[in-house]
């Protein structure tokens, strides 16, 4: 064995050391990807509700003021458009979700609100409600 071939097995295993560490980034690589295409839907949806939140603070039951709210999509509508989100206090998410409650978007503007006693009757009360705006939105709509 001469200094050429050990050079050369030097060489070698250099090469082969650099083919597995690059096999491993594009590994490490694609999992990243996976992660990303997974994750970016879901950041997209939170941005949007985000968007609502700050437009709809409170609760948008009738008569209720509670300011913790989770958004719910109305029925009726696609859960993509930002008018299908509800922002519904944890009593009134809860009574919708059970069925006594039942929410409809007549239009960007009104809610229609149905009470049921049973899932299975017809509804005992049903109002028209205006939806919820944030104040900063009601000033710019005053007329002056």
């Amino acid at each position: 064995m001469t200094i050429v071939d050990l050079k050369e097995q030097r060489q070698a295993r250099w090469r082969a050391e650099c083919e597995r560490w690059e096999a491993w980034q594009e590994r490490e690589l694609a999992k990243a990807r996976r992660v990303l295409d997974v994750l970016a839907p879901l950041v997209d949806q939170l941005l949007k509700q985000k968007k609502v939140r700050v437009r709809r603070p409170r609760c948008e039951a009738p008569g209720c003021w509670n300011t913790i709210t989770t958004l719910h999509p109305v029925q009726g509508r696609t859960s993509d458009d930002a008018l299908s989100l509800v922002a519904l206090c944890a009593r009134h998410l809860g009574a919708v979700r059970s069925g006594r409650f039942r929410v409809n978007a007549d239009d960007a503007d009104t809610l229609s609100w149905q009470l049921y006693d049973r899932p299975d009757a017809p509804p005992c009360l049903q109002i028209k409600w205006p939806r919820r705006r944030a104040s900063k939105a009601r000033a710019h709509r005053r007329p002056r």
